[in-house]
């Protein structure tokens, strides 16, 4: 081992807490970045994979029904290289115990080698075109199957026609668009018991919903390089007479949506949290190699004027941040993999990525060791510079003390004359050290701004459940098809039901001024009822007479407000189209998906009929609701049964994410802003061993020296505290209106940047908690003091 390989051993172990320290933020830089970044690079490749082999279709159409013939014809489109024709629809299904859930019956042609968007077994098998048995058969997601505890074998009833048809369960399976199986945006979450994708032949679809030789929905795969968008309406013009009803590309299907906005999350963290931890880093190294040259101005005269030269000295010093950034990316690469297998369960839990998403990235190991190590010599390189002005015999003597003037507040006589010595020398040491108070005060700010980002999440899931929550029915009911609002009656006189509000939903296009949104009316009567309408500042709404109260987020994305006026071309799935206009007589904001709403009156005029509902708002007895709910289940006419209670259980349940999301990064904050304070009392105390060993001589106790100490940290930590909070306000909403940015699904929600005073005021402990940490942990070299031997040192 070299010289200088021995010595700059002996120098990590005498700063062995500094170099630990520096190392953990180093480290946690790396292991999001691996994780983070493994993830993300493990979901892309399974779903391109899947996406490729299994053929998935680049654009959709749905139509009322066209005959299959109408493939030919789309087909011939130039740039078209494969359309096939499916049926899809939502039917209700009863289970065994009678309780009800919506399926969405999807139907696959048989053979399905060259189609589009194939289906992968993952359990049982295939169903058959013509099955033995009198039963069709079908292949359920997986979560539904789970959910449900449908196996192989099973039978499962769903309503279609207004017969019950019994199907057979012969396995679970997958398909590209299904990956994320949420029944629309709106959803507040998967409802995993309540909405299963049912796949069966493409010929036993037909038979049980009467389209005999009909389609409601085509896909189609578009040729590389060729236009979209001219694609999209050639075909929309040949399904024009058939009733078109809605069209999207890849990049709007749900699941696709969903998929994709979450891995572009991930690359978001892995870029943004990574450089705040080694961006500190790099300052922390600065700092301490620029004092370590400055105290040892006699050890670098020594070896310069023994032979060493300038690039070697260099080197030597540049090295310690260079072993922090290997150790640092070391330990990182380990806890990034073992972090990036936990999260990928945790989002197995969620996708059907059927392919193996777990790994390890190589190319995110690499790329974490050259930025660790880069990172690491840069600082090194920078601070160290100042061994090339040093000269062998200039060095024999100590550094001519700097000159040290009056700090701004000395001149504030009213208040500098009423401070205790030891605030005085405490102040005068943090302005005199401006730049090493902005380094810790910048790393505070940057770990309390973590911690509110971290503890944000918790508050704006507390809203969202307040509002979601705080509507005043206990079931939302949706009929199979619309009905008369006398048919509401049978429903209104059901024992325990106390009051019952009639609901029309629409699905239509917004359109104005060139620009379109696809949305959904709710026609409610007007007056106080049970859905709440609030406009963007919480204040409630009214519901007009005339007119309509557009979501918050469609109103955005038509750049319209109060007083315009908007086209309205209705989507209902029976029915020929209409248009009509209407005028925006508000904006109303929901938490969660968009809606907007309109009279009941209204929303018949909209479709040119009288009086019609398509489900309604039930209010129960909380003794009675079981038995309410029973009851519903046994009307057929009923096709989903929508419960507020057992809809929280299920969103309460899935929580755990976000739960273990806010420990590790309120522990990564931690460890950062401990790291930060640490260093800086390190650093202060080294610095001023002789000025501390004079304290205690002349009769100072270690209480008032130590106390000395905690007062520097804490003006810069309460400071960096001071800062941190609003900041942290900063990086939510910066995050938030990146999430909505990264994903035309998260663009329908109205995330409310909400962020409550135990947020801040836990944050702000969390500050204190790593400053009496740290400052305990730096301070016991006080009580070692060896008084003599300190005072009779020059460094």
């Amino acid at each position: 081992m070299s010289i200088l390989a021995k010595k700059l051993w002996r120098t990590v172990k005498t700063t062995r807490g500094q170099f630990l320290a520096v190392t953990a933020v180093v480290m946690l830089g790396i292991t999001i970045y691996i994780s983070m970044s493994t993830v993300s690079y493990n979901m892309l490749r399974s779903r391109d994979t899947f996406y490729r082999e299994y053929n998935f279709a680049d654009y959709y159409f749905h139509v009322i029904k066209a005959p299959e013939g109408v493939l030919r014809q789309i087909e011939s489109v130039p740039g078209v290289t494969k359309a096939t024709g499916r049926i899809q629809k939502d039917v209700p299904v009863i289970g065994d115990n009678g309780e009800r859930a919506t399926a969405r019956l999807t139907s696959y042609p048989l053979p399905m080698n060259t189609e589009l968007n194939r289906l992968r077994v993952l359990s049982g098998r295939l169903f058959e075109k013509y099955p033995a048995g009198s039963e069709a058969e079908v292949l359920l997601d997986p979560r539904y199957a789970a959910a449900t505890r449908l196996a192989p074998g099973d039978t499962v009833k769903i309503v279609a026609e207004g017969r019950q048809i019994p199907l057979t369960v012969v396995g679970a399976a997958t398909a590209p668009e299904f990956i994320y199986p949420m029944k629309d945006a709106a959803s507040i979450i998967p409802e995993y018991g309540s909405f299963g994708i049912f796949m069966v032949p493409h010929n036993q679809a037909q038979e049980i919903l009467n389209l005999s030789g009909q389609v409601n929905q085509v896909v189609i795969k578009i040729a590389p390089g060729a236009d979209e968008k001219v694609i999209a309406d050639r075909v929309e013009s040949i399904l024009e007479p058939y009733g078109s009803l809605a069209s999207y590309p890849r990049r709007l299907q749900l699941s696709d949506a969903v998929l994709g906005g979450e891995m572009d999350q991930l690359k978001i963290m892995a870029r943004f949290l990574p450089s705040i931890f080694l961006g500190i880093a790099a300052l922390i190294e600065f700092v301490m190699l620029g004092r370590m040259v400055k105290t040892q101005r006699s050890q670098i005269g020594t070896m310069k004027a023994i032979g060493y030269n300038n690039p070697q000295i260099l080197w030597h010093y540049t090295s310690y941040a260079v072993l922090v950034g290997l150790l640092g990316a070391a330990l990182g690469s380990l806890a990034g993999v073992l972090l990036a297998s936990s999260l990928s369960k945790v989002y197995a839990m969620f996708f059907n990525l059927p392919g193996v998403i777990s790994g390890v990235s190589f190319q995110a190991l690499l790329y974490g060791f050259i930025l660790s190590i880069a990172v690491g010599a840069g600082a090194g390189l920078t601070a160290s510079r100042g061994v090339l002005a040093i000269q062998p015999a200039e060095s024999m003597r100590a550094e001519i003390p700097k000159a040290a003037g009056n700090i701004f507040m000395e001149s504030w006589s009213w208040f500098w004359h009423r401070l205790s010595a030891t605030w005085k020398m405490g102040l005068r040491t943090v302005f005199r050290n401006r730049f090493r108070t902005a380094v810790t005060m910048l790393g505070v700010t940057f770990a309390t701004g973590m911690m509110v980002v971290s503890f944000f999440y918790q508050d704006t899931v507390d809203v969202m459940i307040d509002e979601y929550f705080s509507q005043k029915y206990d079931y939302f009911v949706r009929f199979t098809e619309p009905v008369k609002e006398t048919g509401l009656l049978s429903i209104s006189r059901l024992e325990g039901v106390t009051k019952a509000e009639p609901v029309f939903e629409i699905p239509v296009k917004i359109y104005y001024e060139g620009r379109s949104q696809e949305e959904l009316l709710t026609g409610l009567r007007p007056g106080p009822g049970m859905q709440a309408l609030t406009s963007p500042d919480g204040n409630p709404l009214a519901l007009p007479d005339e007119g309509v109260l557009i979501s918050s987020s469609t109103a955005k994305k038509l750049q319209v407000g109060v007083g315009d006026e908007v086209e309205v071309e209705t989507l209902l799935p029976i029915g020929p189209t209409r248009i009509s206009k209407i005028k925006i007589m508000g904006v109303h904001e929901r938490f969660i998906g968009g809606a907007s709403y309109l009279s009941l009156q209204q929303a018949n005029r909209v479709i040119q009929e009288d009086q019609l509902i398509s489900g309604a708002m039930l209010k129960t007895d909380a003794g009675l609701a079981p038995l309410v709910e029973t009851k519903l289940n046994d009307m057929t006419g009923v096709s989903s049964i929508l419960s507020q209670q057992a809809v929280m259980e299920s969103f309460t349940e899935q929580l755990g994410f976000m739960y273990y999301f806010i420990f590790v990064m309120v522990a990564f904050a931690l460890v950062l802003g401990f790291a930060i304070v640490y260093n800086a009392s390190v650093i202060s105390f080294a610095e001023r061993k002789r000025e501390l060993a004079s304290l205690r001589v002349i009769g100072f106790t270690f209480q008032e020296v130590s106390g000395l100490l905690l007062k520097e940290n804490l003006l810069q930590t309460l400071l960096g505290v001071a800062l941190g909070l609003p900041f942290g306000r900063y990086l939510a909403g910066a995050y938030i209106n990146a999430m909505m940015t990264s994903s035309d699904v998260y663009s329908t929600y109205s995330f409310k940047i909400v962020i409550y005073p135990l947020t801040y005021a836990l944050s702000a402990l969390g500050g204190i908690l790593f400053i009496m940490a740290a400052y305990r942990l730096a301070v016991r070299g006080v009580k070692t003091l060896d008084l003599v031997e300190v005072l009779k040192t020059r460094d």
